[in-house]
């Protein structure tokens, strides 16, 4: 590790130790930062915060600060749905940061084109375009807690609910968890509408989901309900389906999961550690182009290790094909 790069990771190290460990005000991540060496999330943190420092001066320390300042409640539930979501941003932005971009190549986070206008968390300045990217991830606690005890799931709107409650009878039903996907399609668009308003530029939403990736894909592909169709169970006041047209793509990025095990001090097995994009044996995240697919370069998609939803791999792959309802055994 180069001798500036060591330097930035001591001192960012130092920093989420005094505001995470040091603090008086209680953190889910006091323990991984408090050890000596620091547990392996702690690590990974500080390492994703470095690579970002040294790309755009400031946003490691203004990560590690925001991560910090996730606190004050006692093992408080909906500070851990804060936490993870902010992982999901710093895992991304990390990841775009880092690609080969075109030489010249400037960066931007949370750019607004007024200044109290709406923030996406990156913009990329190619010489040959111009990119916007916004990342999402869902509060999954109470949903994953309902998989986990619940026999049946419904996956998308395709049935009546009462057809749904009478298959299945006395059983707890597990439902949708497609309005954050519809509130962050609706945000994305918003935030990207004054950028796309002045000039051309490609705009990407990235939705970071756990390994139960067929719920988003659900939710915005079915055929009967998806978002990005026809058919989608959002509709405008003329009941035609509502469009997202400042929204160039859809990535979904499976990879809650893992910050989950980490949080919990578990193995990961699959990754080297919490914020490991994965490698090319890794199960793939999925690309949904909603206008002209080349408007997103393979780099780019390469780099998410992003594949297409219609894939064929994916249609031989149960848990990336739409659901209607799933029975757990």
């Amino acid at each position: 590790m180069p001798e500036n790069d060591q330097q930035t990771r001591t001192s960012l190290l130092k920093e989420a130790g005094a505001n995470i460990a040091g603090a008086k005000a209680w953190h889910w991540f006091s323990y991984h930062f408090s050890m000596l060496p620091p547990r392996p999330l702690a690590s990974s943190i500080v390492d994703a915060c470095a690579d970002c420092e040294q790309k755009l001066p400031g946003l490691g320390f203004q990560f590690v600060k925001e991560i910090a300042a996730i606190s004050g409640k006692e093992k408080h539930e909906p500070h851990y749905d804060q936490l993870l979501q902010k992982l999901a941003e710093i895992l991304v932005v990390r990841q775009l940061l880092t690609l080969e971009w075109s030489a010249g190549t400037t960066f931007q986070h949370e750019p607004a084109v007024s200044v109290d206008g709406k923030r996406p968390e990156l913009r990329v300045v190619t010489p040959e375009r111009t990119f916007l990217f916004e990342v999402k991830a869902p509060a999954l606690r109470e949903h994953i807690r309902a998989r986990r005890t619940n026999a049946f799931q419904v996956a998308g709107r395709t049935l009546p609910m009462a057809q749904v409650h009478k298959l299945a009878g006395d059983a707890n039903l597990t439902l949708p968890r497609d309005n954050p996907v519809k509130d962050f399609l609706l945000d994305a668009d918003k935030k990207f509408a004054p950028f796309k308003a002045i000039q051309a530029e490609t705009a990407v939403l990235i939705i970071v989901w756990d390994d139960f990736i067929y719920e988003p894909i659900t939710a915005l592909k079915h055929e009967q309900c998806g978002l990005l169709t026809a058919n989608s169970y959002v509709r405008d006041a003329t009941g035609a389906a509502v469009q997202f047209p400042n929204i160039d793509a859809v990535v979904l990025v499976r990879h809650l999961t893992y910050f989950m095990r980490a949080a919990a001090d578990q193995p990961l097995q699959e990754r080297a550690h919490a914020l490991d994009f994965g490698g090319e044996r890794a199960l793939p995240n999925v690309f949904m182009p909603i206008g002209d697919p080349g408007l997103v370069p393979e780099m780019v998609r390469q780099g998410l290790r992003a594949v297409r939803w219609d894939d064929p791999f994916f249609q031989r792959a149960a848990e990336y094909r739409p659901k209607d309802i799933v029975f757990w055994m």
